[in-house]
């Protein structure tokens, strides 16, 4: 399911109009036994799940990458 969804994002951005621009960041993390490791820096171990009211419910500390 990620790979096609992946797929359908960057399908609608090639087929969008040429002036309009995108930026694309992700995150990448696991959870395993209750505990949430980001993938992206694996030193980055026990992150934790938080909400807020402007960002809605994020994990704490994640790194995000720009890809292209």
């Amino acid at each position: 399911m990620i790979p096609r969804s992946i797929d359908k994002v960057f399908q609608t951005i090639q087929n969008s109009d040429i002036h309009t621009e995108f930026k694309i960041k992700v995150s990448i993390f696991e959870i395993y036994m209750e505990k949430l490791r980001d993938l992206l820096s694996p030193n980055k171990t026990n992150l934790k799940i938080r909400q807020s009211s402007g960002d809605g419910i994020y994990v704490e500390n994640l790194t995000e990458i720009y890809v292209t």
